[in-house]
């Protein structure tokens, strides 16, 4: 293979993952063009909680998932919602993420999280600060609340987890969580503090920012739709949207959309799209300080430029359906039952769709199929704390060197 220096590689997705692949390609010298078919930050990026949390690798493959799963679907106010006709198309998907669902496959895949999300920091203060993207972040850690000893100690084994993993962890108690945030609704009993969590001000700016920075120091950025790739017989890859281009490498970090690229050059792999909401409350942004997230409710909270952001929820519907307005309702319904003080009504909602793996782990590596094309998606609801240390490792990988971290447990031969 030439060396970075006479490659040119084409990253497909302009969401935290691509957008970082895009940047430490450039640093190892290949030349990158980042190509989405949408503005930089507009999918999945836009509309997450907005924290950089590295504590957040605790999975969602939770051991008592199995015995609450259907109580879960069928209960009103639930965090959990599916569409009934697509369903029977997520059975596959939904019976490999149940088997993940044990305690020995919960610490394996928190201790792989782990070392991902613990490196992330290393790899996203250096690219926001030459990028001038520092004043789009805030410090003052995360809350993870509880509403009942009962709850916490339901969650035992995640909590578990948290101090085993995570050296930042303090618990608190209703008085301190009280302390740090006085406009929380008394409901609270106990709370964990991770102090070395941060937050975005606005995840849409951050990535406008960095990819601004990526096209002065000669990258491209290409508005397309992707519509296939293809291996060359002389190893290059074939992009096709629009028109027709030929890469040395190529990167498929287009989230939940990627899985409308698996076919010709790159093998199908357990994909499904989580969709998730938000709503915004547009003059709140100081009614708390730090990034909230609530235990049992599926549900976080975040003070950002554009106001008070209220995130959650997982649906299982695909990519095609509507949004669900049930779901929004279910974040306004609980944002106000925790800050009472919010009585408007949301300025804005959104819907977006998380790329999910069965096994809470992303794929991070070369397409088994097609060599010359790296794997990089399935961030699930973390892609905004992991973002920019996965892009170290695609241009590790794309350079030949050996990453950072171990990244056997993302290997895409692992299905």
């Amino acid at each position: 293979m030439p060396a970075p220096g006479e490659q040119n590689i084409a990253v497909i997705g302009a969401g935290i993952v691509g957008i970082s692949s895009a940047l430490y390609l450039q640093k190892a010298g290949f030349a990158v063009t980042l190509i989405d078919q949408d503005e930089p930050g507009h999918g999945a990026t836009f509309g997450n909680a907005a924290a950089l949390a590295p504590h957040a690798f605790v999975p969602i493959n939770s051991p008592s998932i199995p015995r609450r799963l259907l109580p879960l679907l069928f209960a009103s106010g639930s965090p959990l919602s599916i569409d009934w006709g697509y369903a029977p198309r997520m059975l596959p998907w939904l019976l490999s993420f149940l088997s993940h669902c044990t305690p020995a496959e919960v610490t394996r895949i928190a201790q792989a999280m782990h070392a991902l999300l613990s490196s992330n920091l290393d790899y996203a203060l250096p690219l926001l600060r030459e990028s001038g993207a520092s004043g789009l972040m805030r410090g003052g850690g995360y809350l993870h609340l509880y509403e009942s000893d009962a709850a916490y100690r339901a969650s035992a084994g995640e909590v578990a987890l948290y101090k085993r993993f995570a050296g930042d962890v303090e618990e608190i108690d209703a008085t301190e969580i009280r302390r740090l945030e006085p406009n929380l609704a008394p409901v609270f009993v106990r709370a964990l503090y991770f102090h070395s969590a941060l937050h975005y001000l606005s995840t849409v700016d951050v990535c406008a920012t960095l990819v601004k920075y990526f096209c002065a120091q000669g990258g491209r950025f290409v508005r397309d739709e992707v519509r296939t790739l293809g291996a060359r017989s002389d190893g290059r890859i074939s992009v096709v949207g629009t028109q027709e281009s030929v890469y040395d490498q190529a990167v498929l970090a287009a989230g939940a959309q990627a899985r409308r690229l698996f076919g010709g050059a790159v093998e199908k792999l357990p994909l499904e799209t989580e969709r998730g909401y938000h709503i915004m409350f547009s003059g709140q942004a100081g009614i708390i300080s730090r990034t909230c997230s609530s235990a049992t409710a599926g549900f976080a909270m975040t003070p950002m430029t554009a106001g008070l952001r209220c995130a959650g929820m997982v649906e299982l519907a695909g990519l095609d359906k509507p949004s669900n307005p049930a779901c929004h309702a279910y974040l306004d319904r609980t944002a106000k039952r925790f800050l009472p003080g919010i009585t408007e009504s949301p300025a804005s909602t959104w819907m977006g769709f998380r790329p999910s793996m069965p096994d809470a782990l992303p794929v991070i590596g070369r397409s088994a199929r097609t060599a010359n094309v790296i794997l990089a998606f399935g961030h699930q609801h973390v892609g905004m704390s992991s973002g920019c240390v996965t892009g170290a490792i695609v241009a590790d990988i794309a350079a030949g060197r050996t990453p950072p971290i171990d990244i056997t447990p993302f290997s895409p031969a692992r299905f």
